[in-house]
């Protein structure tokens, strides 16, 4: 297959699960509002269960509702009658996953379910299937054909199945009043913690701190940065911070012939780049890559130093 062959082949597969999607959209029903109900009604975890890419899809749907404040656990259906039936309680809330709807497994989970009058909600390809009939309430996932060139693999219907999980976990959150301080209790590693919710205060830099005063030599600021190892050098009057002085700065003056003997006070500065140390890590990142520096003072409301973030500590 020519490279361009692959591209529209890669556009085909994508165009044909964004219609599936859209055509699901327009699906929607009261049952769906019924979906949501159980979900926040549920006192105990809603467990999520299939077989195979059903199964697949639902643990993404299980971590998705996790992350928005719904507690969820999977549970692989064939692990369910060897030992592990006991994670679904009569508290619980039963969600079985199957494009066919006529999955044995399933089915016999699902009577499980209505054996201990535990809830269930299906979401299946087949709205005239088994569990769509015994499950509390049904969601239609059905889709024309799949984007598989054999019309055979699970493409569009996964993806429906997966958009749907979605919009029930995003719903349920706007109705739980799940906030962003929220997510990031649920998230407190990485960087996507780290930038959209960490603040600078944080991650900051306070000790040892590269500091001079303006009537400091540029040779002694060189002996400051070296220190320092920060790559700038942080000039204050009373702790108040005026400018800041970088080994860039540092080659400039070099550059231009300037003694070394000279005073900081002497050169031309504008006003430095600052931020707050309530400030989240994204602004700081922001901040730095726009105008292309590596390191940013963070001062209080009087302007007074209080420590340094550097680019590094951001990404």
């Amino acid at each position: 297959m020519r490279p361009t062959e692959r591209i529209k082949e890669a556009q085909r597969v994508l165009e044909a699960e964004a219609r599936a999607i859209f055509a699901s959209s327009k699906k929607i029903s009261l049952n769906f509002s019924k979906c949501i109900d159980l979900i926040i009604d549920c006192k105990g975890t809603v467990v999520i269960s299939g077989i195979g890419k059903s199964g697949n899809i639902g643990k993404k749907i299980t971590s998705t509702l996790a992350s928005l404040g719904t507690p969820s656990i999977f549970l692989h259906t064939s692990d369910a009658f060897h030992g592990d039936l006991g994670i679904l309680r009569r508290d619980d809330l039963l969600i079985c996953i199957s494009n066919s709807g006529e999955t044995d497994e399933l089915v016999r989970l699902l009577n499980y379910a209505k054996r201990n009058g535990i809830k269930s909600i299906a979401i299946t390809g087949n709205v005239n299937s088994t569990i769509s009939k015994e499950a509390s309430i049904s969601l239609n996932s059905s889709v024309e054909s799949e984007a598989c060139p054999l019309n055979l693999a699970p493409t569009c219907s996964t993806s429906v199945t997966m958009a749907l999980g979605d919009a029930l976990a995003s719903i349920c959150a706007m109705e739980r009043g799940f906030k962003e301080i929220d997510f990031a209790r649920f998230h407190p590693s990485g960087s996507l913690h780290k930038l959209n919710f960490e603040t600078v205060e944080n991650i900051m830099n306070t000790e040892s701190l590269p500091i001079c005063e303006k009537n400091t030599s540029i040779k002694d600021v060189i002996i400051e940065i070296s220190k320092g190892q920060q790559g700038a050098v942080f000039v204050c009057e009373n702790q108040k911070l005026l400018w800041v002085f970088t080994d860039g700065d540092l080659r400039r003056c070099i550059e231009s012939g300037i003694k070394l003997t000279a005073n900081i006070k002497d050169l031309k500065f504008s006003l430095p780049l600052t931020i707050k140390s309530f400030s989240k890590v994204s602004e700081a990142l922001d901040l730095m890559q726009s105008n292309n520096i590596s390191i940013l003072p963070v001062i209080d409301d009087c302007g007074l130093l209080l420590g340094s973030v550097k680019l590094s500590q951001c990404i």
